[in-house]
C-alpha cells in the first residue's frame, strides 16, 4: 500500500510492509536524490574506498551517512 507523508514543505512516498522477524508493520520510504558538496580530498578518499569495496560512489556515501545517523540515534 503506497502512502504520502508530509515532510517539511513537500511530501514523500512510502509503502507499508511487514517485518517478518518482529511481525510488526514497517514504513519503507522511497529513496531521495540529494546533492552534497565535499572537499577534493574527501571526494578522492570516497572514490578510492568505493572502488576497493566494489560500490558506487553514491551507494557508499549513502551507506556512510546512514551509519552515522544510526549511531546518532543510539546515543
Amino acid at each position: 500500500m503506497a502512502m504520502l507523508f508530509k515532510v517539511g514543505a513537500g511530501f514523500m512516498n512510502a509503502s507499508l510492509g511487514m517485518n517478518e522477524e518482529s511481525r510488526k508493520e514497517t514504513i519503507f520510504f522511497s529513496p531521495r536524490r540529494i546533492t552534497v558538496t565535499v572537499s577534493g580530498m574527501t571526494a578522492m578518499k570516497l572514490r578510492k574506498r568505493s572502488l576497493a569495496e566494489g560500490r558506487s560512489l553514491s551507494n557508499l556515501a549513502a551507506y556512510i551517512m546512514e551509519q552515522a545517523l544510526a549511531s546518532d540515534s543510539q546515543d
